[in-house]
């Protein structure tokens, strides 16, 4: 599909040119802030609420989760107040959802409804604590859905409790954006069978580590020494094979007159040469030639995705002078707009 001309502007939830940013550090310093917005001159920070993912089986239990979640809400509180100081937006980010995953990565409020049912009680605690904040961009209601076991008769899948979630949300707060993430990790290819959702003022949302084999080299068991652009399991992988992958989203995109957000997108720091950088410029090409929003996996989480470390994985500490993937990052953040000025 070819955009229509006469449609009005699609839906986006803010009022600047661009959105882009990072996924959230480990722990919330003032400092980390200051740097983002006011140095680097980000405008975008997607606030991802993680339990610990040593802890097996602790997203079962109701009531310590509950405890934990509510913890992470009183930090997010600090984020927001803190962004608004900096010049950032935020997108609050249920990174863990209630009752976690199955062995089959199967988020298991898409099977068992009591875990649905909290998750819509979440939520609504939600967007009574935070509505009409303005440094608030959106509410992301589940980091990277699964759903490989169907779910049994009566209970709602995946996509249908994040519509019952915002359908909560919408009778609380009918304005903040709601951002609706798509099965299998948030895949592009997810949207080839994909149809909007019956909910107002909702951005949709992509997740960009194609191909896994170059971007997660070296993470886990994963072989390491692979190039981009180049051959990877046979494929030739470059500008071109990227956008193909990327197609399905931005036929949706063009179908629906809708808005998207690139949530979360990285190469890892010690693919060879200047791969990293490479494929890095080539997927923020993409999102910059179709409008995207984005916000880069991660800052000051990991030092495996850091943008502030060298391509050395045994040195753990930042470079002195920016790398030319932060140096690439820079130079697309220096065409941000910032919500609302630093200090008012």
């Amino acid at each position: 599909p070819k955009a229509d001309p006469n449609a009005p502007p699609a839906y986006k939830g803010h009022d600047l040119p661009r959105l882009r940013g990072v996924m959230s550090p480990n722990n919330l310093r003032d400092e980390d802030l200051r740097h983002l917005g006011q140095d680097w001159h980000a405008n975008l920070i997607r606030w991802q609420m993680t339990r610990n993912w040593g802890v097996a089986g602790t997203d079962q239990d109701l009531d310590e989760y509950g405890k934990w979640m509510d913890a992470k809400l009183d930090e997010a509180a600090q984020a927001l107040d803190t962004c608004r100081k900096y010049g950032l937006k935020l997108v609050l980010d249920v990174h863990s959802p209630p009752g976690g995953r199955t062995t089959d990565n199967t988020i298991r409020m898409a099977l068992e409804t009591r875990y649905a049912d909290a998750f819509v009680a979440l939520w609504e605690k939600i967007a009574t604590r935070f509505k009409g904040h303005p440094a608030l961009w959106g509410y992301d209601l589940v980091n990277e859905p699964v759903q490989n076991t169907p779910p049994p008769d009566g209970v709602d899948d995946y996509l249908a409790v994040q519509v019952r979630a915002a359908k909560a949300i919408r009778r609380i707060d009918p304005t903040t954006p709601i951002i609706i993430e798509v099965d299998q990790w948030d895949s592009a290819a997810a949207y080839a069978d994909f149809d909007p959702v019956d909910v107002t003022n909702v951005v949709y949302q992509v997740h960009m580590y194609v191909p896994g084999e170059f971007t997660h080299q070296g993470v886990g068991s994963n072989k390491t020494g692979i190039v981009y652009p180049g051959k990877i399991n046979g494929v030739e992988w470059d500008k071109d094979k990227l956008r193909s992958v990327l197609q399905p989203v931005r036929d949706f995109q063009l179908a629906y007159n809708v808005h998207i957000y690139a949530g979360e997108f990285s190469a890892i720091r010690w693919a060879p040469g200047d791969s990293a950088v490479q494929y890095l410029r080539d997927v923020t090409d993409l999102f910059e030639e179709y409008g995207w929003d984005w916000s880069y996996h991660a800052y000051r989480e990991w030092d495996g995705w850091s943008l502030e470390h060298s391509a050395d994985p045994e040195d753990h500490q930042p470079t002195k002078e920016p790398g030319e993937r932060l140096k690439l990052m820079l130079g697309l953040f220096a065409k941000n707009k910032q919500p609302l000025p630093a200090n008012p």
